[in-house]
């Protein structure tokens, strides 16, 4: 007991009141189960397309998946498909080993924080643990889910990150394998069927819908004239993202409470489905919200010296791929970010710059390091930093720090 008092005393004197009474009530709401009348859960088939899409909209699947196609915001990629088969002998990395990392996946081999291959079959139990095999309930809000036990909860969400469908999108690049987007829309109803909003272990943490996002929307754009991508595939995508995207805002505040990546992640996911889905009711607040956060945490969490809040690299990184995203993004669809959040990202890269070893990409051991890679768009080891630095240089100085590598493919993307 005073074990405890002394915490709260501690949280209080470097956190706040106020921080300190949002975090006891958000206790309060989950042990109550007031959350979950908050974020209820419910099936897919209970809130069809129409129920999420501004009035004007057509919901038909046809009518739909053709409005979409007319009037898709842009993506990162599209300047860039028709030169692919043209430039791809002379890359200086190996198209091959995304070909290979791709089969591994249709073959149930997913790799597991950015450097371990692990059997999980195909699709993956999305409620099981591969190493140690627990598997969690999948039938409970997730709010009633504990994040603590014999099993360690990252394991659970590793493949629900969707980390595979950019092997999958830079093989088919390459190859035009419709196997590959078969894969990805297969995956993508696999997992709807066993995650029903709200419900299980992959609703938990809004950071995860987030970058469950990315890969999505990074696989869509890829496999939209794939003959696999049906009309009533597009509609109940539609209806995923938005899903996700309500998931994420109507639990936003715990997000910004943490003051951390998660914050970042968050804001980003919000922003992405706001520009990128401007059909759906709520983009225009998701729009807005996200980048109002976005550009507040870079200026509360990037220090004027360039260095991070977390004091880790890992994560370093782990941001500033989500901002090079947004930053991307939004120059794309005309809504730029500020200046002084591109300053800030410009002296994150600088900063980073000055602790690689060019030789290898090597960064020091410095931080925590969970194994998160947001964009694993190269085949470089997870410890090799100059893909992010060649990618942060090109983005914010037109420059190339490094000669050219295997670390240029992201660039390409």
């Amino acid at each position: 007991m005073l074990n405890n008092f002394c915490n709260l005393n501690s949280l209080y004197r470097s956190l706040g009141a106020r921080w300190l009474m949002f975090r006891v009530g958000y206790a309060l709401r989950m042990r109550t189960g007031l959350i979950r009348s908050q974020i209820p859960s419910y099936n897919w088939k209970d809130r069809p397309l129409e129920t999420w899409l501004k009035k004007e909209i057509p919901s038909q699947p046809e009518v739909y998946a053709q409005w979409r196609r007319q009037h898709s915001p842009k993506f990162f990629f599209e300047p860039l498909r028709a030169e692919w088969s043209a430039s791809r002998d002379e890359a200086p990395w190996d198209p091959q080993l995304a070909v290979d990392e791709a089969e591994r996946a249709l073959n149930g081999e997913l790799k597991y924080f950015a450097h371990e291959f692990i059997k999980t079959g195909f699709p993956p139990d999305w409620h099981r643990d591969p190493v140690s095999g627990i598997k969690l309930d999948a039938s409970k809000h997730w709010s009633e889910i504990s994040n603590e036990g014999d099993v360690d909860i990252k394991f659970i969400w590793e493949a629900s990150r969707f980390s595979m469908v950019y092997p999958l999108v830079r093989a088919y690049a390459l190859t035009r394998d419709e196997r590959l987007a078969e894969a990805f829309w297969e995956l993508v109803q696999a997992w709807a069927e066993s995650n029903p909003p709200n419900t299980g272990p992959n609703w938990m943490d809004g950071q995860e819908a987030a970058l469950r996002l990315l890969a999505w929307t990074f696989g869509f754009y890829a496999f939209m004239d794939a003959p696999s991508t049906t009309p009533a595939r597009i509609a109940q995508f539609t209806v995923m993202v938005a899903a996700h995207a309500e998931r994420i805002h109507k639990n936003i505040d715990y997000a910004i409470s943490t003051r951390s990546n998660h914050t970042i992640s968050e804001a980003f996911g919000l922003w992405l489905v706001g520009i990128l889905f401007p059909e759906l009711n709520e983009a225009e607040k998701y729009l807005a919200f996200g980048r109002r956060l976005l550009e507040q945490e870079a200026a509360a969490q990037i220090f004027p010296d360039g260095s991070y809040s977390m004091h880790s690299l890992n994560y370093h990184r782990f941001i500033l791929h989500l901002y090079f995203c947004a930053l991307r993004l939004g120059e794309l669809n005309g809504s730029p970010f500020s200046e002084a959040l591109k300053d800030r990202v410009a002296r994150s890269i600088e900063y980073l710059y000055e602790l690689i070893d060019p030789e290898t990409g090597q960064m020091p051991v410095y931080g925590s390091n969970d194994g998160a890679l947001v964009l694993p768009l190269n085949d470089c080891d997870f410890t090799d930093y100059r893909p992010l630095l060649q990618l942060g240089f090109y983005l914010t100085k037109k420059e190339l720090p490094f000669p050219p590598g295997a670390w240029d493919e992201d660039i390409f993307w």
